[in-house]
């Protein structure tokens, strides 16, 4: 577990700039539109792209609490489809991966 405390710092300190992000997000949304239809437009399309934004920012936070859960039940570092070992390399780039290379490969091939 010790050897996971910095990954861990990393992982929450991402997790709450994520947070904040999607709190943000949230809030431009909430906006109501413009009173000018061209206006109107453009700010249903910027909602759009805050959107899919904040569905990456949740999406990100889930795996977040998921690499977090595992070091709890350490079962970090341990890829969730085969058992082996995932690479510090791997984990260095991102912390939050649940799978090794081989079987992260596998499933976006599928």
């Amino acid at each position: 577990m010790k050897e996971y405390s910095e990954i861990r710092v990393q992982l929450l300190g991402r997790r709450a700039e994520l947070e904040s992000r999607l709190g943000s997000i949230k809030k431009d949304i909430s906006k109501p539109l413009d009173h000018d239809f061209a206006e109107q437009a453009v700010e249903l399309e910027n909602d759009e792209v805050l959107q899919a934004l904040g569905t990456e920012a949740e999406a990100e936070i889930n795996k977040i609490n998921s690499a977090l859960i595992r070091m709890d039940e350490e079962r970090y570092g341990e890829c969730v489809s085969c058992g082996v070992s995932i690479s510090a390399e791997r984990l260095a780039v991102r912390p939050f991966s649940s799978r090794c290379i081989s079987c992260a490969t596998k499933e976006e091939a599928h």
